[in-house]
C-alpha cells in the first residue's frame, strides 16, 4: 500500500504517460530502421519552397519547406543516405523522365501534435537508373528549420557505426547514468528486504533513470529501441514532466522536515494543464516546453531557498551534493533558454548527476551494510531475549508474546514437567541433565507445534482450537514417543548404556472456560492436572521399584 500521496501521484502520472505511449505506438506507424566513419555528400542543391496543396499543415499554420536535390551518381547506386531532422516531416523521391517515385516517407500526422518528432533517417537509393534524388522537408517550427543538412552516404551498417562513434561522448554517460540509477534502485530493494529501507536510494535512482531518458537528446538510441518517432517524442517530454516531481520526493527524503508538497502539486497541475493544451490542439509540447523549463528554473530557486532553511540538519555529504545538483539544474535551464534547445545542452548536468549518483551509491552501500549488521544484531538480541539457550525453544517471554496474539477463547495449554531431572543431575552430572533436557524438548516438539521451556524442567505447549479428545490423543502420543526414546536409547548419546538414564514426562492440559480473563488462568489449571499426573507417575514408579525388590529378595 502506498502511504505517500506524492508517490501515488507520480505512479499515477507515470501510468497515464505509459498508456499514452502505448496508444501512440499503436496508432502511429513508425519507420523501421536496420542497423566506418561517416562520408558526407556534397553537391546538394537546396532552396526554400512554397507550401503546396499536399502540405502537412492547414492554411492557418505557418510552415517552412526546404527542398534538396542531387543527381543519382554511380557511387550512390544501391546505397543509403542519412541525416537527422528535428520535428519535421520528410518525403524523398526519385525523379526521372518517367515521373516521380517516392522512396521514403517520414511522419504520420495525428490530430494532437504538429511534430512528428526528432529522427535519424535512412533513405535507400535505387540500384540502377538515371535521374535525381529529391527530398522535401517541412516543419512548423522556425527554430527547427534548417537551410542545409549534412547528408551521409554509405551502407546501413556503416552509417549506424558512424553515428554511434559520433555520439560516443553522449552515449557513455547515458549508459553509466542509467546503470547507476538501477544500482540505486537495487540498493533500495535490498534495504527493504533487510527491514532498513533507504527511500532516498529509490527516489534518486528514479531521477537518474528518468533524467537519462530525457537527456538522450538526439534520440538516436531511443530510435532503435522504439522505432517510432511519436513514441520516443512523448517519452522524452513525459520524462521531463516527471523529473521535478521525482526530484521533490528525493529532496524530502534527504532533507529532514522539508515540506515541499505545495511545490509538488503545483508542478503536477502544470503537467496536467500543458498536456490538456497539447492534446486539445491549442499548442504542441514543443511550443509549451520553454514555459515548463522556465518553471524548472523557478523550482531550482525555490528549492535552494527552502533547503537552505534546513541546511544544517542535513549530512555533510548531502549538503555538498544538493548544492552541486541545484547548480547543475540552473546551468541546464540557462543553456536551454539562452543557448540552444538542440544538441547536448544537458551534457554538464548529466556529468554532475553521474558524479552525484556515484557518491550516493557509496553512501547507499554503507547504509546497506550498516542496516545488515543492525538487522543481524537485532536478530541475535531477539534470539537471546525470546529463546532458551540450551533447547532453542521459546522461553517464558516468547510464551507471553505468542499467547497475547491468540484469541483467548481459542487457547488450550498443555503443562509438561520432566521427571527425575534432579536424580539425573546428581547421578550423571549436569552434562547428563542437559542431554535429558534436549531429549525432552525434541520429544515434546515432535508432538506439539508451539513449545516453550519456562523453567528448569518445566515446559508449556500452546495449542489453538483443540477439543478434549484431540488433547488426550496428543498426550498419549507424547507418552508413546517417550517410551520409544527409552526403548531405542540412541537419543541419549553417551548415556545410552545406563539403564537408570530414562526420559519421563508428566503432562496435564486445560482449555479456555467462560470465566477466564487471561491465559495464565488456563495455565494454572493445566499445572494442577500436570501435578496430579506427576504424582501418579511417581506412585507407579515406587510400586514398580518395590516389586523389583520383592522379586530380588
Amino acid at each position: 500500500m502506498i502511504k505517500s500521496p506524492q508517490k501515488a501521484a507520480v505512479i499515477t502520472m507515470a501510468f497515464l504517460f505509459t498508456v499514452i505511449l502505448v496508444i501512440s505506438g499503436v496508432i502511429v506507424k513508425g519507420v523501421p530502421n536496420a542497423a566506418d566513419s561517416l562520408k558526407y555528400m556534397v553537391g546538394w542543391e537546396t532552396h526554400e519552397a512554397e507550401k503546396t496543396a499536399d502540405s502537412y499543415y492547414d492554411n492557418n499554420t505557418v510552415s517552412y519547406v526546404l527542398e534538396m536535390s542531387h543527381d543519382l551518381e554511380n557511387n550512390m547506386l544501391g546505397k543509403v543516405i542519412s541525416f537527422r531532422t528535428n520535428d519535421s516531416y520528410l518525403d524523398a523521391y526519385f525523379v526521372n523522365e518517367e515521373g516521380k517515385t517516392r522512396l521514403y516517407h517520414f511522419g504520420e500526422k495525428t490530430h494532437f501534435t504538429e511534430s512528428p518528432g526528432t529522427y535519424t533517417h535512412f533513405i535507400p537509393l535505387p540500384d540502377s537508373g538515371e535521374g535525381q534524388i529529391l527530398i522535401r522537408i517541412e516543419t512548423a517550427y522556425a527554430n527547427k528549420f534548417l537551410k542545409s543538412y549534412d547528408v551521409a552516404l554509405g551502407s546501413r551498417n556503416e552509417l549506424i557505426y558512424g553515428y554511434l562513434s559520433e555520439e560516443l561522448i553522449s552515449f557513455i554517460p547515458n549508459v553509466a547514468l542509467i546503470i547507476f540509477g538501477l544500482l540505486l534502485i537495487i540498493i533500495y530493494l535490498f534495504s527493504v528486504i533487510m527491514h532498513s529501507p533507504i527511500p532516498e536510494a529509490l527516489s534518486l535512482g528514479s531521477v537518474a533513470v528518468v533524467f537519462t531518458i530525457y537527456t538522450n537528446c538526439p534520440l538516436f538510441t531511443n530510435q532503435y529501441i522504439f522505432q517510432n518517432p511519436v513514441t520516443q517524442y512523448y517519452l522524452n517530454y513525459f520524462a521531463l514532466y516527471l523529473l521535478p516531481l521525482l526530484a521533490i520526493i528525493y529532496f524530502e527524503d534527504i532533507v529532514p522536515e522539508l515540506n515541499m508538497k505545495w511545490v509538488f502539486y503545483a508542478f503536477a497541475v502544470l503537467d496536467v494543464i500543458l498536456s490538456v493544451i497539447h492534446f486539445t490542439g491549442i499548442a504542441s509540447y514543443t511550443r509549451t516546453i520553454k514555459i515548463f523549463v522556465v518553471s524548472l528554473g523557478l523550482f531550482a530557486l525555490i528549492s535552494v531557498f527552502m533547503i537552505a532553511r534546513k541546511f544544517r540538519k542535513m549530512t555533510f555529504l548531502n549538503r555538498t551534493a544538493i548544492v552541486v545538483l541545484l547548480l547543475f539544474i540552473l546551468i541546464n535551464v540557462f543553456f536551454f533558454v539562452f543557448v540552444s534547445t538542440l544538441g547536448h545542452q544537458s551534457y554538464f548536468t548529466k556529468i554532475g548527476l553521474l558524479m552525484y549518483n556515484a557518491i550516493a551509491i557509496v553512501d547507499g552501500m554503507q547504509k546497506l551494510m550498516n542496516g545488515f549488521f543492525r538487522e543481524r544484531e537485532n536478530e541475535l538480541l531477539h534470539e537471546i531475549a525470546y529463546s532458551d539457550n540450551l533447547t532453542k525453544l521459546g522461553n517464558r517471554y516468547a510464551l507471553e508474546r505468542d499467547a497475547q496474539k491468540m484469541p483467548l477463547n481459542s487457547i488450550s495449554i498443555v503443562s509438561l514437567d520432566l521427571n527425575y531431572l534432579k536424580y539425573t543431575n546428581d547421578t550423571f552430572g549436569h552434562a547428563g541433565g542437559d542431554v535429558l533436557l534436549r531429549c525432552a524438548s525434541e520429544c515434546i516438539s515432535s508432538v506439539f507445534d508451539k513449545v516453550y521451556r519456562v523453567g528448569g524442567d518445566e515446559f508449556i505447549a500452546l495449542i489453538s482450537k483443540a477439543d478434549e479428545a484431540e488433547l488426550e490423543a496428543k498426550i498419549a502420543a507424547l507418552y508413546n514417543k517417550a517410551d520409544e526414546y527409552n526403548r531405542k536409547r540412541t537419543y541419549f548419546e553417551e548415556f545410552a548404556e545406563n539403564e537408570d538414564f530414562i526420559l519421563s514426562i508428566a503432562a496435564g492440559y486445560a482449555s479456555y472456560q467462560q470465566d477466564d480473563s487471561s491465559y495464565e488462568q488456563i495455565m494454572v489449571r493445566a499445572d494442577e492436572k500436570m501435578y496430579i499426573a506427576k504424582k501418579k507417575m511417581h506412585a507407579k514408579s515406587s510400586i514398580r521399584k518395590l516389586n523389583v525388590r520383592v522379586q530380588n529378595a
